[in-house]
């Protein structure tokens, strides 16, 4: 069960098919019960639980921190400071991914970027530097996918 403790840490629980809730790494790996049974997405995660990657907390805690520039630049109408948030959030994320990128950083960060983002409300300046990451990450996500 150490499993479980080590990736709860991280993030907590998310909301899962209905009621139930899910540690946060495995929420984008479910589709539905059967299909998680017949996985072996808690094997997979057992072995990667020893190369849990330690620069995700602290890469958390820069997005959360940069997201929150975002509304100073609002209030301040600054589109200097606007760019400068989404130029550091690009280079936090890109560094934590790696040249080439790493599909398991990709979906790591991509998740916690989302998580974070599904946690502001709409109208949050930082909501939309979030969204354009998220995007982004998931696109390479894609081009990774169709370059394999």
């Amino acid at each position: 069960m150490s499993i479980f403790s080590n990736y709860m840490r991280l993030g907590g629980m998310v909301e899962g098919l209905g009621d139930e809730e899910i540690p946060w790494w495995l929420a984008p790996y479910v589709r539905d019960f059967a299909a998680l049974a017949k996985s072996s997405a808690l094997i997979d995660a057992q072995r990667k639980a020893t190369s849990v990657e330690p620069a995700l907390v602290p890469l958390i805690g820069r997005l959360v921190q940069t997201a929150a520039v975002a509304r100073v630049a609002a209030h301040v109408k600054g589109d200097g400071i606007t760019a400068a948030v989404s130029t550091t959030l690009n280079a936090e994320l890109e560094e934590y991914c790696g040249t080439p990128p790493r599909p398991h950083h990709i979906d790591q960060a991509g998740l916690a970027v989302a998580l974070i983002a599904a946690s502001l409300e709409a109208n949050d300046p930082a909501k939309l530097a979030l969204v354009a990451q998220a995007e982004r990450l998931q696109r390479l996500r894609g081009q990774l996918t169709a370059a394999a």
